[in-house]
């Protein structure tokens, strides 16, 4: 049973681990995984199991992760962002989870920066604050001066933390390897994929230089905004387990007293933040995917900085698309759109129940009916319409997520602020030009050329995957389970990609035909053009403006 642990010290924290489970109230999970008889059962034990017992779970989930350390804490905060991986009311719970651990002593901190650089502390730095002004459980932030004078904030990986997490994240990959076996409660939650998405998560939050490179390319994106600031990073002084970047003097997020104290302009602040993080999403198309208020610093001329850029999202254009549909989807209380935006992501169930899925978006619009939309609290609905696809098993994709748990965290600071205030008011003017450049001309070009350019690719490979296909089928290898609705919409797919291809085919034939005859043939002519060549372009400008139509017609009916 305990093949992957590795040592006796690997061992005891295992049991430790599990006697806190215990002691918490989950008592089913080690029944479930067969390990509760490796822990005996004292009078106080069962005592504590017992007072537990009224607490609610998702409460007594984030006690549990607090009491089991540094690695469960940011376990449970990746948790707390991921509405579509457990249910909103344990991701709520978990945003109580705060990283902040006892700061580790200047000694440990400067042999570290000394090991890495092979210099002294002083060699590096004409001053350097012994008292941390953050800590958390990866690293620890110093303030500094450069040589140059340049003030810095240096972050310092703490001794033996990348040894504690490997650690931790065995046991917690072992545990959930059991879960998905054992408790079929559990399984549809996929522990197993969490443990690995966090392990993911945790790997490059170890690795500074990962965090360097994500942030020079917000300064790039950000350079010249006089809204959003991104700190420089110092190169020379970065290396896997330091991190030099410009110290920025401003006020957390979250302070909402020290902001009122200095005066700030609040809703100019959140329309800056808004703006920044729909900019990121939909222009530039990578976002800072870890957007608590603590990372979120406010300057005094209203402008804001984002720092710690562990972790990022990426939106592709697939991805912005279906994330406007589903803003206006909520903005037009359309169910359908927001039903087929959903669907489009990717269901998971092989009995998939359409109606109650959209009788379930239909009762989370239902309030907003005889209401403004104006009046609605966006956070609470995006969040109700991640639980449906939670429960519905749709595969709603990792950035999407973030981008609605941003959305949430900006307007929960600002109703901290402003009970009056309107997100959607804010996000309205964005949204409608985001859809307004979706009917622009030049981007359906782009489109319809991005089209032509997947069914050249198309026709290029088919042959080969063909082949591929029709050698597995011969050698028996592939599983046909599909119902007659999946045949014909196939069917009407693949005729219309087959329709498509040809006409590019034919528009290619025609205008190469018209070129070359313009060169060599002789006779009459049509504006300099001769005849056959000028009524060979025309055909294939006719056919051009059939397929661009037809593609242009299949948009809208998506909109």
């Amino acid at each position: 049973m305990f093949h992957l642990i590795k040592d006796i010290r690997d061992i005891d924290r295992f049991n430790q681990i599990l006697v806190v489970l215990l002691e918490e109230g989950f008592e089913f999970l080690l029944v479930k995984t067969e390990l509760k008889h490796n822990i005996p059962l004292t009078k106080s034990l069962k005592a504590k199991i017992k007072s537990r017992q009224n607490i609610k779970p998702e409460v007594r989930l984030r006690r549990t992760l607090e009491r089991l350390g540094p690695t469960f804490i940011k376990f449970g905060q990746l948790l707390s962002v991921r509405p579509d991986l457990i249910p909103k009311e344990y991701a709520q719970e978990l945003e109580k989870l705060q990283d902040k651990v006892p700061p580790v002593s200047f000694k440990d901190v400067k042999a570290i920066i000394e090991a890495e650089f092979g210099k002294s502390i002083e060699h590096l730095f004409s001053d350097f604050e012994k008292n941390p002004i953050a800590s958390a459980s990866i690293s620890q932030v110093h303030k500094a001066t450069l040589k140059t004078g340049q003030k810095v904030a240096v972050k310092v990986q703490r001794p033996y933390a990348k040894d504690i997490m490997e650690t931790d994240i065995e046991i917690l990959s072992y545990f959930a390897r059991l879960l998905e076996k054992k408790a079929e409660k559990v399984r549809r939650f996929r522990p197993v994929k969490i443990v690995n998405e966090f392990k993911e998560w945790t790997e490059k939050e170890l690795d500074f230089r990962l965090e360097a490179r994500n942030a020079k390319r917000f300064y790039q994106n950000f350079k010249g905004s006089k809204t959003v600031h991104i700190p420089e990073i110092y190169d020379k002084f970065t290396t896997e387990k330091i991190l030099t970047l410009e110290f920025i003097d401003g006020v957390e997020l979250h302070n909402i007293k020290e902001i009122k104290k200095r005066k700030l302009h609040f809703n100019e602040i959140i329309k800056n933040g808004f703006d920044a993080i729909m900019t990121q999403v939909f222009v530039q198309g990578i976002f800072h995917a870890d957007p608590h208020p603590g990372n979120i610093i406010i300057m005094d001329d209203n402008s804001i900085t984002f720092v710690d850029f562990g972790i990022v999202g990426y939106f592709d254009e697939k991805l912005r698309n279906k994330c406007i549909d589903m803003l206006y989807g909520i903005v037009e209380q359309d169910e359908d759109l927001i039903m087929d935006t959903l669907l489009s992501m990717g269901i998971e169930s092989e009995d998939a129940n359409y109606e109650q899925l959209k009788s379930d978006i239909s009762f989370v619009l239902q309030p907003l009916q005889g209401s403004s939309i104006k009046d609605a609290k966006v956070s609470k609905i995006i969040e109700e319409l991640l639980d449906i696809g939670l429960r519905h098993h749709i595969k709603i994709p990792a950035p999407l997520v973030l981008f609605g748990k941003t959305l949430v965290t900006l307007e929960g600071v600002a109703l901290e602020y402003d009970p009056k205030f309107k997100l959607i008011g804010t996000a309205k003017p964005f949204m409608e030009k985001l859809i307004a450049k979706r009917s622009n001309p030049v981007y359906l070009w782009k489109n319809f050329v991005h089209s032509m350019n997947r069914y050249k690719r198309f026709a290029e490979d088919f042959p080969d995957k063909a082949e591929k296909a029709l050698d597995k089928f011969q050698r028996g290898s592939i599983k046909v389970d599909i119902e007659d609705t999946d045949i014909q919409k196939l069917s009407l797919e693949i005729d219309r990609s087959s329709n498509r291809v040809a006409y590019g085919l034919l528009i290619s034939a025609l205008l190469i035909t018209s070129a070359i005859l313009i060169q060599v043939e002789k006779g009459p002519s049509i504006l300099g053009i001769p005849l056959l060549a000028f009524f060979s372009f025309l055909f294939a400008s006719i056919l051009v403006l059939i397929l661009f139509a037809s593609i242009v017609r299949e948009k809208f009916i998506h909109w």
